[in-house]
């Protein structure tokens, strides 16, 4: 199977990282480097660095990157279960890792050279530390909780939001419970902050030899572009479709080429050449805004139409299976079935139990989801979210099940006390005030 354009990209950036130690020098043919975030590249630079391979520099693939995945795979199966022992206990944990473990997704994510798996992990293991950081009351696992968040959006740019949406809803809901502003305000501090300090160097160095600012990647106006543009459904293959022939003409030499196998990059030239007075990206983010305009007000029913098809059908009702596989029926039902329980859950525990760490894991779903009903929207975009919204799910409907037997039980008790008391001619009020 051929790998895509992303797992080249990623294995020209870890062989330049492990034998030069220059992340995307011009060896690499990368015009862009600072397009693909770093954590993925820095970890394949690592296998590459333990386990050389001499032929990756030529195939751009690089062997021990498989086996480190799978590490990572089993790593976030194991984080799985200890996240949903803490909020539920053991049995529901050992629910929880059995239903990640077994993800068919999860699975053949180890087979690609891509960045879910480790984002993955990062992403569940934040989740982990910010229980035990709430549950425990521990600053310093609060602060892991963040230094986890940020290297999650170092391997998941698209993720850029939630630590510091988390911090936010972590200060407000602790103030709120009882415990003060200021014990609020300092845990949001914490988790924001070593999230901020986690991500700041890489912006800087980035920025720095960008000569632009880069928030992580400079692949956002790109991505907000290509989703915005309502004549190509806000997808890369409907950009392609429209825009191809147009690109074409802009460079004559791939003339030959289906619009199918013009590279993205090379079909926004288009869009960067209406503005040859604005640098490439910025021309690029300019008519972004400008689609937000011209089709979100222009066209609200047709824009809000394509922005609801990415944020459900193309984000969530389609499982990440890499390029080239053919989709298989079984695997998205049971997908589908798993997205749907696990929401339920999460939403169940957060309605009755009111439970902090769900409502977080629920906060991370939707700005994901909002995210990528903006920006382009692929299905492999929700692996990194799937374990910890499973293990959410499981932890939900123990709770809501605790809940409702609990609330089953009193009543029972309530009842069984109000008939002894009319026997012996007392209420339940008068039958428990000695207790």
């Amino acid at each position: 199977m051929a790998p895509v354009a992303d797992e080249r990209s990623y294995g020209k950036l870890a062989v330049d990282l492990a034998e030069h130690g220059h992340f995307g020098d011009r060896t690499t043919g990368l015009h862009d480097p600072f397009h693909w975030a770093p954590g993925a590249p820095v970890f394949f630079a690592l296998g590459q660095a333990l386990f050389p391979d001499p032929a990756s520099a030529e195939t751009d693939d690089i062997p021990a990157v498989y086996s480190l995945n799978a590490a990572v795979s089993t790593l976030t199966v194991v984080v799985a279960f200890c996240l949903v022992w803490m909020l539920t206990g053991p049995w529901a944990g050992l629910v929880a890792a059995a239903l990640v473990g077994f993800y068919p997704p999860l699975i053949l994510a180890t087979g690609e050279q891509l960045s879910e798996p480790l984002g993955a992990f990062l992403l569940i293991a934040a989740f982990a530390a910010l229980a035990a950081g709430l549950q425990f009351r521990s600053h310093w696992a609060t602060f892991g909780a963040g230094l986890l968040l940020g290297l999650t959006v170092l391997t998941r740019a698209d993720l850029l939001p939630v630590p510091f949406l988390i911090a936010g809803l972590v200060g407000v809901w602790i103030w709120r419970r009882g415990d003060g502003l200021r014990r609020g305000a300092s845990a949001a501090a914490v988790l924001a902050g070593a999230a901020a300090l986690t991500i700041a160097p890489w912006v800087a160095y980035a920025s720095t030899r960008a000569s632009e600012f880069v928030p992580v990647t400079t692949a956002g106006p790109s991505a907000l572009f290509i989703g915005t543009y309502l004549p190509g459904n806000g997808t890369t293959t409907g950009l392609k479709r429209v825009l191809g022939d147009e690109a074409k003409r802009l460079n004559p030499r791939f003339r030959g080429t289906p619009n199918s196998q013009l590279q993205a990059q090379w079909v926004l030239n288009v869009i960067a050449a209406r503005h040859p007075d604005r640098p490439r990206r910025s021309a690029i983010a300019l008519e972004a805004r400008h689609n937000l305009i011209r089709y979100g007000l222009g066209h609200p029913l047709k824009f809000g139409a394509m922005m609801l098809d990415k944020g459900v059908k193309r984000m969530w009702s389609r499982y990440a299976r890499g390029g080239g596989r053919r989709e298989s029926v079984a695997i998205r039902i049971w997908h589908i079935v798993l997205v749907l329980a696990s929401l339920s859950g999460v939403a169940l525990a957060v309605v009755l139990r009111r439970s902090l760490v769900l409502s977080t894991i629920l906060t991370a779903v939707a700005t994901l989801t909002a995210v990528h009903m903006l920006a382009v929207a692929q299905a492999r975009y929700n692996l990194p979210l799937m374990p910890v919204l499973i293990a959410g799910g499981v932890s939900g409907w123990f709770l809501g099940i605790r809940a409702t037997t609990g609330r089953r039980g009193k009543r029972d008790i309530e009842a069984a006390l109000d008939e002894e008391g009319r026997k012996s001619g007392l209420t339940v009020a008068e039958s428990t005030s000695g207790c």
